[in-house]
């Protein structure tokens, strides 16, 4: 598998490569000095794991390169992204979770568990709590409802969804897996898979995980959400 090291402090990014290419994975670190050179280094590779600096210092037009920018982006482009920052403020951690970063390490953790974590999201393992990443998804709520004044945009993206998406994410929300909707909907699993990658694109995620984490959160109770 590609793993991709984009981090402006050289001696971590050449380390964590040498340390990867130890258990067999294609590890390089990027050179791109903004974030459109960053993704167009990406996107000459085949997607595969992506171990990413929040902080990546000045790029060559003088301005701070801000690691979040680059989540989606990359996670739309099927790459997994694996936070890898010494950053104190967990909402940009947070951020980037929600953006589809499938967990995050502190650069303070010993070497060997940045390694560790690192094999461990390229074999497709979690990486990240269940009970973090929810932690992570509130911070974020109400760290965008501190900056507008308002409920953060995501509560009103359940009105996107048609009567039966919305069940489908109910179910997904319940921990129910695709194969088990389809039998109990009386309807193919293409079908059902169809809808979750609606549910996706319309919720602005791009995990099963991650629709149903925001689905928990989103059909609960307003009073167990206030």
């Amino acid at each position: 598998m590609t793993v991709l090291v984009i981090d402006d402090h050289r001696l971590v990014g050449t380390s964590l490569v040498l340390a990867l290419r130890g258990h067999a994975l294609d590890a390089r670190s990027a050179t791109g000095r903004t974030l459109a050179a960053l993704l167009d280094e990406a996107a000459a590779l085949p997607p595969g794991l992506v171990l990413l600096d929040l902080d990546l210092g000045r790029g060559d037009d003088g301005t701070e390169l801000d690691g979040v920018e680059l989540v989606a982006p990359l996670c739309a482009a099927g790459w997994t992204v694996l936070v890898v920052t010494g950053t104190s403020d967990r909402s940009r951690v947070a951020a980037a979770v929600c953006r589809g970063a499938v967990g995050w390490v502190a650069k303070s953790a010993p070497f060997e568990d940045l390694v560790r974590a690192a094999v461990d999201a390229a074999a497709g393992f979690p990486v990240l709590a269940p009970a973090e990443r929810a932690e992570l998804v509130a911070l974020h709520r109400r760290t965008v409802a501190d900056r507008t004044g308002r409920p953060a945009d995501r509560d009103r993206l359940l009105d996107r969804l048609t009567p039966r998406e919305l069940e489908v994410l109910r179910a997904l929300a319940e921990g129910k897996r695709a194969r088990a909707i389809a039998e109990e909907s009386w309807v193919a699993l293409s079908t059902v898979r169809s809808q979750i990658r609606a549910i996706l694109t319309k919720l602005e995620v791009n995990s099963q995980l991650q629709a149903a984490a925001l689905g928990r959160e989103l059909l609960a109770p307003r009073r167990d959400r206030d």
